[in-house]
C-alpha cells in the first residue's frame, strides 16, 4: 500500500465509490477489503510516524471507468467530505468542552458538599471516634470520585476528534492521481 522510498500511498480500488465506502466483498473476484479507500488512508497515516508524512495518494482503478474528468471530480468530492468531517469534529470537541464545563461545576458542588460532610462526621460528630475517620475519608473519597468525569471530559474526550480533525486538513492537501489498475495488481488479488 505504502512506498518506503517516497511519500505515497497507493489504494487499489475496484469502483471510484469504494474511496468512501466500504464494498462489497465478493469471494468470486478474490478480493478481501474490508474497509474503504478513506479508512485504509487514515489507518496508514496513523501507522506512520508523523515525520514521514503522507503528500500524494495514487488512486488504481480499472482501466474502463476512469473519465477524463474523473481526478477533478475525485479531489472535490475529497475536500467536501473531509470538510464535511471537520465540521463534525469541531462540532464533538465544542459539546465535549461544553458537557466538561457543566460537569466540572456540579464535581465541585458535590466535593464541597462532600469535604464539608467529612469535616461534619470527623470534628464534629464522631470527635476522635474511629467511625468519624471513616466517614470523613469516605466522604473526601467520593467528592473527589465526582470530579473524575469532569477531569476526564476537560483532559482527554477531546483530542481524538482534535486528532481526527488534524488527519481531514492533511488528506485535504493531499495530491491526488488516478492510475489505471494493471490486471491482477493489488494487495487483495488473487491469481486462480
Amino acid at each position: 500500500m505504502t512506498r518506503p522510498a517516497d511519500d505515497s500511498v497507493d489504494l487499489y480500488l475496484s469502483d471510484i465509490h469504494n474511496f468512501f465506502q466500504t464494498p462489497e466483498v465478493d469471494p468470486f473476484l478474490g478480493e478481501n477489503i474490508e474497509a474503504s479507500g478513506i479508512d485504509q488512508l487514515i489507518d496508514t497515516m496513523n501507522s506512520r510516524p508523523d515525520s514521514r508524512k503522507i503528500r500524494r495518494i495514487v488512486i488504481h482503478l480499472p482501466e474502463a471507468t476512469i473519465e477524463p474528468a474523473l481526478q477533478g471530480r475525485v479531489r472535490t468530492a475529497i475536500t467536501n467530505y473531509c470538510d464535511a468531517q471537520i465540521r463534525l469534529d469541531v462540532q464533538k470537541t465544542r459539546e465535549i468542552w461544553l458537557e466538561g464545563r457543566r460537569a466540572l461545576k456540579i464535581g465541585l458542588v458535590f466535593w464541597a458538599i462532600c469535604l464539608s460532610l467529612s469535616l461534619l462526621f470527623e470534628e464534629v460528630i464522631f470527635t476522635r471516634h474511629a467511625l468519624g475517620r471513616l466517614f470523613g475519608e469516605g466522604f473526601i473519597i467520593a467528592g473527589w470520585v465526582g470530579l473524575w468525569r469532569p477531569a476526564e471530559l476537560l483532559l482527554y474526550d477531546w483530542r481524538p476528534f482534535a486528532r481526527e480533525k488534524k488527519r481531514y486538513e492533511e488528506i485535504k492537501a493531499m495530491e491526488v492521481t488516478i492510475v489505471p489498475r494493471a490486471a491482477g495488481a493489488g494487495p487483495t488479488a488473487t491469481a486462480l
